[in-house]
């Protein structure tokens, strides 16, 4: 994060509701692997959801708000959520798994300190 980079309001508000998609994305997935998502109808839809709203949230992040949180790959946050919603018919599961397993805890961990260490601006 820059140093005294201020991060605009609405930016604050997309990044706080990508934080609580990803939460609930390694809360809904559990303990569950690929087979086990594969079969959870209910579950594997939920964290699909989360991934939209990742991804949507991110795609509407200003410029400015980027530039705070240049750390994160906004493309690929962007990129998984066209995957989800797109090509919803042959989502990778295994995918899926990897990216709550592997990637989130990294994402959460940036856009916690992001949300709580850079000042707004209006």
């Amino acid at each position: 994060m820059p140093p005294d980079a201020a991060l605009p309001a609405d930016d604050r508000s997309r990044m706080q509701h990508m934080l609580r998609a990803a939460r609930d994305a390694q809360i809904i997935l559990g303990e569950l692997d690929e087979a086990g998502l594969t079969v959870d109808m209910i579950r594997s839809r939920a964290v699909v959801n989360c991934f939209t709203e990742i991804g949507e949230a991110a795609s509407r992040v200003t410029a400015a708000g980027r530039t705070v949180a240049a750390q994160l790959p906004w493309k690929q946050i962007v990129g998984m959520r066209n995957i989800v919603v797109h090509v919803y018919w042959g989502i990778d599961y295994r995918e899926i798994v990897k990216t709550v397993r592997d990637d989130l805890p990294t994402l959460i961990a940036a856009l916690d300190q992001i949300v709580q260490q850079a000042p707004t601006s209006e």
